[in-house]
């Protein structure tokens, strides 16, 4: 009898009812779910977003088709400065007179890193974008002291040493970050 049921079982069609309701709203979509990042990776950066000297780029180095690009993908957050590059990344490299950034062994990709574009181009990057900036603090090689000076940089508006090399640097007001990572897919051993 179990045989005669496991038969008519297998012959039977098996049937399957998908309904799609367009006009059930279930909540609001948080329009953050459409960032995206750039990494110092190939031309992501470099030749990509930031071209200095191209004809494609405006006086300070922005690539105009790629911003008017990425302003039709209506990017809403960006983050920065990418996944593994930011495990081997010292903020204060990018900062300061371009022409004055040292030039580092980037261990991520085996490239060297200029650092031409670094935090304030970023920033001024996102502005321009207008998305909201989400900055990838170094917790790879750096420490938290680095992490907490690039936070205090960005965002304090008190009289500090940080504030006062921003200010160094050009940018009078802080931006404001709201978002930041710690690290970047930060795994291993940890001890208790």
């Amino acid at each position: 009898m179990a045989a005669a049921w496991a038969l008519r079982a297998q012959t039977a069609p098996a049937r399957a009812r998908i309904k799609l309701d367009t006009e059930r709203v279930i909540g609001d979509i948080d329009p953050k779910i459409y960032g995206n990042f750039i990494e110092h990776l190939g031309r992501c950066i470099e030749g990509g977003v930031f071209d200095e000297g191209s004809p494609l780029s405006d006086a300070h180095g922005y690539r105009r088709d790629v911003l008017d690009a990425a302003k039709k993908l209506d990017v809403s957050l960006l983050r920065w400065p990418g996944g593994n590059f930011s495990s081997n990344y010292n903020w204060m490299d990018g900062i300061g007179p371009r022409d004055q950034r040292p030039r580092r062994l980037e261990m991520a990709w085996g490239t060297v890193e200029d650092n031409r574009f670094g935090t304030h181009e970023f920033l001024e990057f996102v502005e321009m974008l207008g998305a909201e900036p989400y900055i990838c603090a170094n917790l790879g090689t750096g420490s938290w002291q680095l992490a907490q000076q690039w936070v205090e940089y960005c965002n304090s508006k008190e009289d500090t040493a940080m504030t006062r090399l921003r200010k160094q640097n050009g940018r009078e007001q802080p931006w404001r970050v709201t978002y930041w990572g710690l690290g970047n897919e930060i795994d291993g051993y940890l001890k208790s």
